[in-house]
């Protein structure tokens, strides 16, 4: 098992939140299971004593029935609390629980950089934190209530035990930390099959999957792929087999141990002893008896649910470490002070490279470059180019690793975050519609009586009023089916007239519009670019791009390759050079008309 100091403050660190957050919902919680193993150790090791006992000493009928009118009243009450804990008093709190640990992850997902999203490991535990965390901290709650009330059990029926005979006490708490420790070292190397079988179970889950799924189906069956599927299909099940073979002999000898020396103690050693108490000695009646064999074996269950309790601690406290690792995470990218100032922005880049976390070689190198207040400026260049990389170092959603990046003379470094980030209006190439209406895809925000007009302005300029038209709740009309079944799916290029829109409303100095119109067709691409550059004459665009129908509208081209600026200019200065931008565009030229507008 792993450290156990380890998992005590994993399992601390996750109750802390529970009482921070609903402090109410710990100590009912521990009062009520406390008090539930003290009933459960009560009636079931004493009661049989006590009416044997009675049955002996020829008890008052009355006072027979006052004690199990005791004992039921008990077991009523026990039942009565864990019934309202459960329906009413932590069903409400733990959705309290529930919003606030969502409150804080959401707060903290938006202050880590966009470079964590790069990292497979940082975003599988982002992934689970945010999706998992709540629930693991109601467990760690629930289990703890276990351990607690198993502890007042044990606790329960070693007293009562010890109240009738001290001696049987050592017999009793051997045969039980004997089960606990053979119970543990089960646990242990179940623990250990199941890492060395996870990786070897991966693989043949792989193959299973791959032979159902329709997507691989044609790639299936025009090729020999099959054979090489099915011999790894084979080949894991028989090293799954060897590993269960290996671990299942040494499981059996310890349940084997388990057993004999169960049977050895508890029906041999234990019961002699109790029977010898009784026949010879005299000194243990027949409701003691029952007693002290009963909480022998209630004590020895208690063990065997405790060890289930602390491997369950130990399974979640693996997922704590990475819920700890997120929470615990400083962003890299420090917080500026100052505010981005009103009026014009030049933007300069001078000797700019980056390399993501993990590449071989930098997205971009030596970057020196200035864009002036309103000026129209296209990166273009082959995927892979940096195009969308620098416009990320732009925005400063990650920051240089050379060079600098400035605004008005002064490095965006110094600026704070969403005070520099609200100078930006944009349309991602991988943009994202919401499961909300169309206005408020639009808005990003909700949507006030006046922003009706601006949306509608919006969604025309974007050429969408003709889908618009079509549905009868118009921009009150859900998108996706998944919470409304009146909702809409749009076609690609529908959804992208819808994220287009979002520049219109947005009062931003800097529009930055990347690859916008892909899904588009040409003809309508020209268009709504132009629209778009219009209704942005007096700001600064950057338009991003490989396709070229609407280079010749940017005051100033940017050609990359490799991560650098291969060459710069206007469309017809470009040409007359003859270079790789000529190049790109003759490629393109048979899709082109005048205008850049192509014609099938």
């Amino acid at each position: 098992m792993k450290n156990i100091g380890h998992i005590i403050k994993n399992i601390l660190f996750m109750l802390r939140y529970i009482v921070k957050y609903v402090p109410g919902l710990i100590f009912f919680n521990i009062f009520f299971n406390i008090f539930s193993g003290l009933v459960s150790a009560f009636t079931g090791t004493y009661v049989a004593k006590y009416i044997l006992d009675s049955l002996q000493l020829n008890r008052p009928l009355g006072q027979i029935v006052c004690f199990l009118v005791l004992m039921v009243a008990a077991n009523v009450g026990s039942s009565v609390l864990e019934a309202y804990y459960s329906e009413v008093f932590f069903t409400k709190r733990a959705q309290i629980l529930r919003r606030k640990m969502s409150m804080q992850l959401y707060e903290k997902a938006t202050m880590i950089e966009l470079s964590c999203y790069d990292n497979p490991e940082f975003y599988n535990d982002f992934v689970w934190a945010g999706a998992e965390a709540d629930s693991r901290a109601l467990e760690v709650l629930n289990y703890t209530g276990s351990f607690l009330k198993v502890l007042a059990q044990a606790a329960g029926i070693l007293a009562i035990i010890a109240s009738i005979d001290l001696v049987g006490i050592a017999i009793v708490a051997l045969l039980g930390l004997a089960n606990f420790g053979i119970s543990l070292a089960v646990n242990k190397k179940r623990y250990a099959l199941n890492e060395e079988t996870r990786p070897i179970q991966r693989k043949r889950d792989y193959t299973s999957r791959v032979l159902y799924r329709p997507q691989y189906a044609k790639e299936i069956r025009l090729s020999n792929v099959k054979k090489k599927l099915i011999a790894n299909f084979k080949d894991t099940n028989q090293m799954l087999i060897k590993k269960m073979k290996q671990y299942g002999v040494q499981l059996f000898g310890l349940r084997l141990l388990y057993s004999l020396f169960d049977d050895f103690v508890m029906i041999g050693v234990y019961s002699i002893y109790l029977i010898w108490l009784v026949l010879v000695k005299q000194t243990v009646t027949y409701g003691s008896f029952m007693a002290l064999f009963q909480g022998c074996s209630n004590f020895r269950n208690s063990m065997s649910s405790l060890v289930s309790v602390l491997t369950s601690f130990q399974n979640n406290s693996m997922y704590i470490d990475r819920f700890r690792k997120f929470l615990e995470y400083q962003p890299k990218m420090e917080e500026g002070t100052e505010l981005l100032p009103d009026g014009d922005l030049t933007l300069a880049l001078k000797n700019v490279s980056f390399r993501y976390e993990g590449a071989d070689k930098p997205a971009l190198q030596h970057i020196d470059l200035t864009i002036r207040p309103r000026e129209k400026v296209a990166f273009v260049g082959y995927n892979g180019a940096g195009k969308s990389t620098l416009v990320k170092l732009l925005m400063r959603l990650y920051d240089v690793s050379e060079g600098s990046v400035s605004v008005n003379g002064r490095d965006i470094r110094s600026f704070k975050q969403k005070s520099y980030r609200d100078a930006f209006g944009v349309v991602f190439q991988d943009y994202r519609l919401f499961a909300a209406t169309i206005a408020e895809n639009v808005m990003m925000d909700e949507v006030r009586p006046q922003d009706r007009p601006v949306v509608e302005a919006a969604l025309l300029e974007s050429d969408f009023s003709g889908k618009l038209a079509t549905l009868p709740q118009g921009m009150d009309t859900m998108l996706t089916r998944m919470f409304d079944e009146n909702g809409v799916e749009l076609s690609g290029g529908e959804a992208q007239k819808v994220a287009i829109a979002r520049i219109y409303p947005r009062n931003s100095r800097i529009v930055i519009l990347d690859e916008p119109s892909s899904a588009l067709d040409p003809v309508t691409e020209y268009y709504v670019n132009e629209s778009m550059l219009r209704a942005a004459k007096d700001k600064t665009v950057i338009y991003i791009s490989h396709r070229l129908s609407t280079t010749r509208m940017a005051d100033r081209i940017i050609m990359l390759g490799d991560g650098c600026i291969l060459e710069e200019g206007s469309h017809d200065e470009l040409m007359k050079m003859n270079g790789k931008y000529a190049e790109m565009f003759r490629m393109q030229a048979d899709k082109y008309r005048k205008g850049g507008i192509w014609t099938p």
